[in-house]
């Protein structure tokens, strides 16, 4: 009975042991680009403002469109949760063909606690047209030829009335219900 219980516990070792070896050769085979699938949790863009005070004491404003995205990867159904990525961004306005941003060659993937991904950057309003801003995910050790293994849209518009347009709006109405109060009291 004692060597047929080590035989039992041997064989049960080697299944466990194979089962292992299996488990961790085919978490490691080759996804193609097109076996990549993903899934978009949230995409922010916006414009954000910073204002800084110049040499000569004046405040200067900064302004800067913000855009974030986050997602996860999957390759034939199962999550990828560790793999190390790069990001490049393009851009096109309308039907027009994509082209690069030269200020975004390199965009870093961060990795989350939830085994999802962010990107995040930012770019200059004077650099910023309305359009769709794509964001083209590789693989850290991809060659520069590499096709994207993944991409997110995120779009951009510049409105028409800004918030400086707001704020001279503001400015006019206060001064309009100035003069009409003015003339409303001062005729009385």
């Amino acid at each position: 009975r004692d060597s047929l219980r080590v035989l039992v516990t041997m064989l049960r070792n080697i299944v466990f042991a194979l089962a292992l070896l299996c488990s961790v050769i085919g978490s490691h085979a080759k996804c193609e680009a097109g076996d990549i699938s993903i899934i978009q949790d949230a995409v922010y863009t916006d414009m954000a403002s910073t204002f800084v005070h110049t040499a000569d004491g004046t405040l200067r404003e900064s302004r800067a469109a913000v855009f974030s995205a986050e997602f996860r990867l999957f390759c034939k159904g199962e999550q990828i949760k560790d793999d190390d990525l790069q990001a490049s961004v393009v851009y096109r306005s309308g039907s027009e063909a994509y082209t690069p941003k030269d200020s975004l060659p390199y965009v870093a993937v961060l990795k989350n606690s939830t085994s999802s991904y962010q990107i995040s950057f930012s770019l200059p309003e004077d650099q910023v047209p309305s359009g769709e801003y794509k964001a083209q995910i590789y693989p850290l050790d991809a060659s520069p030829e590499s096709k994207p293994i993944a991409s997110i849209s995120l779009f951009h518009s510049v409105p028409f009335i800004t918030a400086r347009h707001m704020e001279l709006l503001g400015l006019v109405l206060t001064l309009a219900q100035a003069y009409y109060i003015s003339t409303v009291y001062s005729s009385a």
